[in-house]
């Protein structure tokens, strides 16, 4: 075979291989919802693991892969999860009790564990910068509400894929007229939704997205230390939008942004 034929056959193979493992990862990513009462979350696929928690009935679980008979989910709110105290720094405090309620790591992949001892499993990692909402503390650990990126595994036949009897349609965003008057006459924008990362956007350093309740999606031009401490978090936006109206993705220019429970 020609060189020429054969580097075009290796070069087709790869792009089919990668599209392959795109279409999967799509396929793989879903809402569920368990079809029965306290099922079990577990720290690896097998039944022998160790128990994260249990979930009711009719929960739903945010599968982000599978392998073999089992899902791995993003863990709930209810899963445990603790992280050493010396590995974060106490950012926000209650004025009564005086105990931090919200912590920024400060180290880079820590770990996340589902007990309060270096011996706990390892059900997640984070990255320096990351805010943490803070539930409790024993001694040199706090308990904090499970991150984005922290996982469990559930058997494939007690989560659900079809729930299109749970689909409704959007409602619209509390003041969403007031938002496009004010659009229209180049004010402000506050928004509220859940920020992640995401890259250069139309030559402006648009680092981040911004997803809306109702599934709409901005960009975010802002402080990238800060706004990647708040990665994966529902956050509060306040800026100018700076891409024309008719945009389909608008761009906002980050004056303020404030972390929601």
């Amino acid at each position: 075979m020609p060189l020429k034929l054969k580097f075009k056959s290796v070069f087709i193979s790869l792009a089919f291989l990668c599209l392959a493992s795109l279409a999967w990862c799509e396929t793989a990513s879903f809402i569920g919802q368990v079809s029965v009462d306290d099922i079990n979350v577990r720290v690896d696929s097998t039944v022998t693991s160790a128990i994260v928690c249990s979930l009711p009935k009719a929960s739903l679980v945010e599968v982000v892969s599978e392998a073999y008979d089992w899902y791995k989910i993003r863990l709930p709110k209810r899963a445990p999860s603790y992280v050493r105290k010396d590995l974060v720094e106490c950012i926000n405090t209650d004025q009564i009790t005086g105990k931090c309620v919200s912590a920024k790591v400060i180290k880079d992949r820590i770990n996340v564990r589902l007990s309060p001892n270096e011996s706990g499993w390892i059900v997640g990692k984070i990255n320096n910068l990351t805010v943490l909402n803070i539930v409790s503390e024993t001694k040199d650990w706090y308990k904090i509400q499970p991150v984005h990126q922290s996982f469990g595994w559930v058997n494939k036949k007690f989560i659900n894929k079809n729930l299109t009897h749970l689909v409704k349609k959007a409602e619209p965003l509390a003041g969403e007229k007031e938002i496009k008057q004010e659009v229209k006459a180049g004010k402000q924008l506050i928004l509220e939704g859940v920020i992640s990362p995401y890259g250069v956007v139309l030559w402006r350093k648009a680092t981040h997205k911004l997803i809306t309740s109702d599934n709409k999606l901005y960009f975010l031009k802002g402080n990238r230390k800060s706004l990647n401490s708040l990665n994966y978090h529902r956050v509060k936006v306040t800026g100018k939008l700076i891409t024309p109206q008719e945009s389909n993705h608008p761009i906002i220019e980050v004056d303020i942004i404030e972390l929601l429970n």
